[in-house]
């Protein structure tokens, strides 16, 4: 298959060629054919010019044409391949000249020169007897152009001039036979050379492709960490680029789902050991039933609960099963209950939270909204230090648009984990230390994208993460 490939772009460039030659040909054919006729017209004028000057040139008033100018006449009609009759103003036969074709030199009425002296004058002699011009010379063998004689604005004659056919087409056989024979020796040579530049072409091509089929075979044996060099910046070399970003995100995939089933099995497997371990100690006697050992089992189940919860709300949110209300309601609020839930557990771990709010009206849905605060306060909780701080402003923010941000002073996002800060059960690095299963993004993302708002990640130049809410501003 892969020879395959090379092989019909090799042919289909020789094609490609020889078409283009006998378009080439048919136009040279047709468009050569027609000037080339057009050229032989004309150097055929040119000539009978020639001969119809030098008669006018050599008249000699009040005599016409002696001997020598005849003879002179006869070099310029052979010189230019052609025979000439000469006639009076009457239309008697004066002279003929051969140029090749004719039989005899010189004739005047049919028996020698006219007027007995090898000359005869421009009104003729008295008494010469007319020769018809159709016997003058055989027409069928010749093309015939008919010229006045004119000397000082007299006409003292008109001549015949006799061209052969035979040489005519002679010219136009000889030119169609080396036009031919120089096309067919092009388009031979052109469909050698496409062939063997598309080889090489060709082979620059199905190599990278060759290569590519090989580095998806490996990834589809299971092989992620096969990569392509990108050879051109072309189609192809793109191509390639685009295959290593696949195989990237398949690895980066892979590498996420083992870490989500991890943290997945950690977070279930530490609720159920304490409570299996409670329950044991309760069954054993080692333990009392105590309130206090009963509120440690349904601790670790409420947080059994919440995992199951956030599984199902984001499963709802990515099937578009969720109900979302669209009604008027204070952003500003919204950020004062979400300050006022998490104010214990910030106080707990010794870090500062902060609110600037401004009263923006906004429309969403209020409970789902102060799940997405709560949510991204709790993302800056896990990675802002003892002595940090945490701001949760609400301003307006141009336009349609109202913002609620988070910002942090904690580590900030490394830029290879920011563009897939929202997928679910995505872990960077920095987290997998902390608790959680890395849903809580992806949960607060689906519900602002729910309301018909946007929600944005970016590292603060001074340090820390800044975690920004669009959602569209009532009135």
């Amino acid at each position: 298959m892969k020879r395959g490939l090379r092989l019909r772009l090799a042919l289909t460039h020789a094609l490609v060629a020889l078409l283009a030659i006998v378009v080439v040909a048919v136009i040279v054919f047709v468009a050569g054919g027609r000037r080339f006729d057009t050229y032989l017209s004309e150097v055929q004028r040119s000539r009978n010019e020639a001969v119809v000057s030098a008669l006018t040139q050599t008249y000699k008033t009040p005599d016409g044409w002696d001997a020598a100018s005849i003879y002179a006449l006869s070099q310029i009609a052979r010189l230019n391949n052609v025979d000439v009759a000469v006639y009076s103003p009457q239309g008697q036969l004066l002279f003929t000249v051969q140029g090749r074709h004719m039989g005899s030199g010189m004739m005047g009425g049919g028996n020698g020169m006219m007027g007995g002296n090898g000359m005869m004058g421009g009104g003729g002699a008295a008494g010469a007897t007319p020769v018809p011009r159709t016997t003058a010379l055989s027409r069928a063998q010749f093309e015939v152009q008919s010229y006045p004689l004119m000397v000082d604005g007299r006409q003292v004659g008109s001549a015949e001039i006799y061209a052969p056919r035979n040489a005519r087409a002679a010219a136009e056989s000889a030119y169609q036979t080396a036009l031919t024979r120089n096309l067919v020796t092009a388009a031979l040579v052109a469909a050698v050379l496409a062939f063997l530049i598309s080889l090489f072409v060709s082979r620059r091509i199905t190599g990278p492709l060759e290569e590519l089929t090989d580095a998806a075979e490996d990834v589809a044996g299971g092989n992620l960490a096969v990569r392509v060099a990108p050879r051109a910046d072309d189609e192809v070399g793109a191509l390639a680029t685009a295959f290593n970003a696949m195989a990237d995100r398949l690895a980066r995939d892979e590498q996420w789902r083992r870490d989500m089933t991890a943290d997945l099995s950690h977070e279930l497997r530490t609720p159920l050991a304490t409570i299996q371990s409670r329950i044991e100690a309760l069954e054993d006697g080692v333990l009392p039933a105590t309130p206090e050992n009963l509120r440690v089992i349904g601790a670790e189940v409420e947080r059994l609960g919440r995992l199951l919860g956030a599984l199902r709300s984001l499963n709802e949110l990515e099937s578009e099963d969720v109900s979302v209300e669209h009604e008027k309601l204070d952003l500003a609020g919204v950020g004062r209950d979400a300050i006022a839930h998490a104010e214990t557990v910030y106080a707990a771990k010794g870090v500062t939270l902060l609110g600037d709010l401004a009263e923006v009206a906004v429309k969403g849905d209020r409970d789902r909204l102060l799940q997405v605060a709560a949510n991204l306060l709790d993302n800056a909780l896990k990675f802002t230090p003892q002595g940090g701080r945490v701001v949760l402003a609400v301003a307006a923010a141009g336009g349609p648009w109202a913002a609620l941000t988070v910002t942090d002073t904690g580590p900030g996002i490394d830029p290879v984990d920011l563009p897939f800060i929202f997928d679910r059960f995505y872990r960077s690095q920095a987290a997998r230390g902390t608790h959680g299963v890395g849903l809580g993004l992806a949960i607060a993302r689906g519900l602002v994208e729910a309301q018909g708002g946007v929600i944005e990640a970016a590292d603060r130049p001074e340090g820390g993460a800044v975690f920004t809410v669009r959602l569209p501003a009532a009135g």
